[in-house]
This record gives C-alpha cells, structure tokens and sequence, in this order.
C-alpha cells in the first residue's frame, strides 16, 4: 500500500513540476500573445507571414474561447488565465503582448494583431540584428 502511495504521490509532484509555462519558451523564442475578445477576430496566416514569423523564432498564442498557436509547448487553463491576468490587465478589448527572447514585455497594444508592427519591432532589436548579420555572413 505505501508504495502504491508513494508513486501516486511522486507522478503528482512529476506533474505539477512539469506543467509547460513561458519560462520553457525563454532564450528560445520570442512570443506573441494574442488576446482574442471574440470569435471574429481572426489570425491571418499567409505563408509569406508564416515564413518572417519562423526566421525571427515567433511562438503565437491567439487566446480566445480556445487556444492556437503555431508551437506545440501548450498551456494549462489555470495558466492561460494567470497570462490573462498578468498581461491584460488595464486592457479592455483585443490586445496582444510581444516577449523578447528575454521574456521581457517589448510591445504591447490594444488593437487587432498588426505583423508588420511585429516583425519591425523585432527587426530593431540588438540581439535580431545580430542574428541578421550573422545570416548574411557579415560580422
């Protein structure tokens, strides 16, 4: 019986440890987090869109009645609120939150998800600047 409880107890702990946050994303990807108000707002994902948002290490979240995202690191209820909470708060309508690779907040707006104002705020980024040059081969 105690080691029936025992590996309860050790898969319970497992599981709370291993519960996916943004912290796994840190260093690794910059994210988006698109919170949605309604069922309306939709992501437009064209594949030239699709291609600036891989070269630049984007993970999306849009966050509405339900969650997608372009990643596959997925968030527990309990955790998608604790970010509604911690982002949107101030915030009224359809808003999104841009992390660095830091994990620190680089742009937030209240207003539909505009890419461009994205991919150009990532552009301006000393650490994407560096990735750009060491693409080009230039140092």
């Amino acid at each position: 019986m105690n080691i029936w409880v025992n590996n309860i107890l050790f898969l319970i702990l497992f599981m709370q440890d291993s519960q996916s946050t943004l912290e796994d994303l840190k260093w690794k990807y910059r994210v988006v987090l698109y919170f949605q108000d309604n069922a309306v707002d939709h992501l437009v994902m064209t594949d030239s869109i699709t291609k600036q948002i891989d070269e630049r290490k984007i993970a999306y979240y849009a966050i509405g009645d339900s969650v997608s995202s372009n990643h596959n690191l997925m968030f527990s209820p309990a955790y998608i609120q604790h970010l509604k909470t911690k982002y949107k708060m101030g915030y009224k309508g359809t808003m999104y939150v841009l992390l660095g690779l830091d994990g620190g907040v680089k742009l937030k707006k209240e207003e539909p998800l505009d890419w461009t104002l994205i991919f150009n705020s990532i552009d301006s980024m000393p650490m994407r600047k560096s990735e750009m040059s060491k693409s080009s081969g230039s140092y």
